[in-house]
């Protein structure tokens, strides 16, 4: 049987810190626990299109859950990488979802993140601290893990991949000591609909790099009935991604059912190229 690549599941990658703040995702993605036994507890659902660790609490751990679950998930390059949380908040509205599209630690550092394009969603700027802090003052949003997963998740994959949305739970006119399980629970819940779109988008996007990058179908199709060397296998995927702007499968594959080996396959992709003035610069 020839395996389609092309046609591969999209792929997200959830770090969440608290269980509480999990509850509601895993139960809507249908994520199971995969092993007790993991050095963070990871999540799966069956398909293994979604997969989510909790970190806990903190920068060091986020980091290395981060790095965990892609290993163990084997994350590809087209993976989405999300993290969703509560943060405090000096401005934001209590109960209310952000994009975060500028992050910096107590060590002054900043990156800025890329948020989903044409989003409902407010967008404010995220500090996370090694220790609580209940200052709210003038800052947007606060929390103890961010800067630490954009960083290992921006070297898995490009910023265009990644997405981090909190959920303001406590500020000057909500207490920290008021937040509970349940509470941080219907925070979640209460914004699940706004998750799931945004969510939408990074599958789609995941999905279709994927589709760019994998081989296509015809390949495995081709290379089963003929012996291509490395070389000419590389030939023969650049070949085909180029056809596929002019020319279907079926055509393909009558153009060449006649050659007696690999070379001439690539002869006559060659010649077909050849024999269509494509302008790839507009391609």
């Amino acid at each position: 049987m020839i395996k389609n690549n092309f046609l591969k599941k999209t792929s997200v990658r959830w770090v969440v810190a608290l269980k509480e703040e999990a509850e509601v995702i895993l139960d809507n993605y249908k994520m199971v626990l995969v092993n007790e036994k993991t050095l963070y507890p990871i999540y799966k659902n069956v398909e293994e299109t979604h997969w989510l660790t909790l970190s806990g609490i903190g920068r060091h751990n986020s980091a290395a859950s981060t790095s965990y679950l892609y290993t163990i998930s084997k994350a590809s390059k087209w993976t989405s990488w999300i993290n969703v949380g509560i943060a405090g908040s000096g401005k934001g509205d209590y109960g209310n979802i952000y994009l975060v599209d500028k992050i910096f630690n107590q060590n002054a550092n900043t990156t800025y993140p890329a948020t989903m394009p044409k989003s409902n969603l407010s967008k404010m700027t995220l500090l996370t601290t090694d220790i609580p802090i209940t200052d709210y003052s003038s800052k947007e949003l606060i929390d103890m893990e961010g800067s630490a997963f954009f960083d290992i998740a921006s070297k898995l994959t490009t910023k265009e991949f990644i997405c981090i949305m909190k959920i303001v739970s406590d500020g000057p006119s909500n207490d920290i000591k008021q937040l509970n399980k349940l509470k941080i629970i219907q925070l979640v819940k209460s914004n699940l609909s706004k998750i799931s779109e945004v969510i939408s988008y990074y599958e789609k996007l995941s999905e279709n790099e994927n589709q760019i990058r994998a081989k296509p179908y015809i390949f495995y199709k081709i290379s089963s009935n003929w012996h291509f060397s490395v070389t000419q296998r590389t030939q023969l995927e650049n070949l085909l991604r180029r056809l596929r702007v002019f020319c279907g499968n079926d055509d393909i594959m009558e153009l060449i059912k006649q050659c007696e080996n690999s070379s001439f396959v690539i002869n006559a992709l060659n010649n077909k190229i050849k024999g269509n003035k494509v302008n790839w610069s507009d391609v």
